[in-house]
């Protein structure tokens, strides 16, 4: 089966006050970089835009695309952080050629 790297970028939809003070303080804990079979959910202290990398297998990538969107999306509600704009990009592994030299 084929390994997707995918990419689900959103944004914060105009937190309040409080929701802004859990975000910042929880920021050192979503300063990570990559891709990992959990998935790294990571922003900026401006608190504008947010991604959600994330490393997925499936037949198709709408499939793996949906799933990853999916995933974000029941994160930022299990912690009531309003969001919108949320859209992902996948790249399979699979077909990524490395040239040698």
């Amino acid at each position: 089966m084929p390994t997707y790297r995918v990419l689900v970028n959103g944004k914060f939809d105009h937190p309040d006050a409080e929701t802004r003070a859990r975000l910042l303080s929880e920021l050192s804990h979503h300063q990570a970089i990559g891709f990992t079979e959990d998935g790294l959910f990571t922003y900026s202290a401006h608190l504008g835009a947010f991604s959600y990398r994330v490393t997925l297998q499936g037949e198709e990538e709408r499939d793996v695309l949906d799933e990853a969107e999916l995933k974000v999306m029941e994160l930022l509600d299990a912690k009531d952080y309003p969001y919108r704009d949320v859209a992902g990009k996948a790249t399979c592994m699979d077909d990524i050629k490395i040239r040698r030299r």
